[in-house]
């Protein structure tokens, strides 16, 4: 029962992960965001619960990271593929317990690499709800694990007791135990000490991701004009003087400032070179791929994407996590000065899926 509760636990953690980024770039965004998303809409709205769609890594403002994550993924589906080989083909040839490859260091390397696929799939798409699904997945394989650890004893015996002795159960030298041992060894009590173990894990890997958050920012081109109540953030190379003298290029051309005018709040101003970048902060705002890309901008130059709060800033905190926006018009900017200004029709955003800010 434990082994099927934990498998499909496990399988569902994984595929969640991998859906909410799919979603995000095929046409079927615009089913999830329309059906699903109002759902959401209530409980992350709350102020408890308000953080968790938000993200903790930078996924605009730079390129690196999603390509590091990309490519960690790809390290993990491929391993896992290979150890998989590796064990059915052992079991159809009926070779007992696996003891070479993988297997010869690792006791479970499909779980350890299926937890690095899902690793390199938060850092693509870092949002601290599918941090928190990818610790309970780690939890699921963890008790997966040592369920069938349980089942290869009372089957192999001493064979596998010796495999057990020689190897580690996911990362060598296992940290991992060696950890617990020490922090938590007062508890006698193994179930008691599992249930601390599992609150701890949670509560630190929440902490360091709102820390890697504000660090985040904080490496970010950004500021906050409290007077015009105007956050701004730069994806260009440029300091925080060029982010403010396109902001006031903007702000000084008739069009913008009757857009910024024609509504009350908190605008979020996104600066950024390309319509690439563009198409990406559109894809995330909720808009269909085919429809971002369709946008009448010039493939380079500077960009300015304005967008309106939409709730969530509390005290003047428009970076806050609970902050809510969506795009409202796009300007190019060339020699200093908007060349072009596209009003954005909002019937192209479905549902109300939180935009990442930087």
């Amino acid at each position: 029962m434990l082994k099927s509760v934990a498998r499909a636990a496990g399988f569902l953690a994984y595929l969640f992960i991998t859906l909410e980024m799919l979603f995000m770039v095929t046409p079927f965004a615009l089913y999830y965001y329309a059906v699903y998303s109002p759902l959401f809409a209530r409980p992350f709205s709350l102020p408890a619960t308000a953080w968790l769609p938000a993200f903790f890594l930078p996924h605009l403002s730079t390129e690196v990271l999603p390509s590091i994550g990309g490519f960690i993924s790809l390290l993990g589906v491929v391993g896992f593929v290979l150890s998989a080989f590796q064990l059915y083909y052992a079991k159809f040839k009926r070779r007992g317990v696996v003891r070479r490859g993988f297997y010869k260091r690792i006791r479970h390397p499909q779980y350890l690499f299926l937890a690095l696929a899902g690793l390199g799939l938060l850092i693509v798409w870092p949002r601290f709800i599918l941090l928190i699904v990818y610790v309970h997945m780690l939890w699921f394989y963890y008790l997966l694990a040592c369920s069938e650890e349980r089942r290869m004893e009372a089957r192999y015996g001493e064979a596998y007791l010796e495999q057990k002795r020689r190897t580690w159960m996911f990362l060598p030298g296992e940290p991992g135990r060696h950890l617990q041992e020490r922090i938590f060894g007062r508890i006698r009590d193994g179930r008691a000490r599992l249930i601390v173990i599992y609150a701890f894990s949670l509560a630190v890997t929440i902490s360091a991701a709102f820390g890697l958050r504000v660090a985040s920012l904080a490496l970010t081109t950004h500021m906050i004009l409290p007077e015009q109540k105007i956050a701004a953030v730069s994806f260009l190379s440029g300091d925080g003087r060029e982010l403010r003298d396109l902001i006031q290029s903007a702000e000084g051309a008739e069009d913008v400032h009757h857009q910024i005018q024609g509504g009350d709040g908190w605008m979020l101003v996104q600066a950024m070179q390309g319509k690439r970048r563009v198409v990406h902060v559109m894809i995330d705002a909720g808009v269909t791929p085919p429809r971002a890309r369709d946008l009448p901008l010039a493939d380079e130059g500077v960009k300015l994407v304005f967008s309106r709060a939409r709730g969530g800033i509390t005290e003047g905190h428009p970076f806050g996590t609970s902050a809510r926006w969506r795009p409202a018009f796009i300007t190019e900017v060339k020699d200093g000065k908007v060349s072009h200004l596209i009003t954005l029709d909002q019937d192209f955003f479905v549902g109300n899926p939180v935009m990442p800010v930087f």
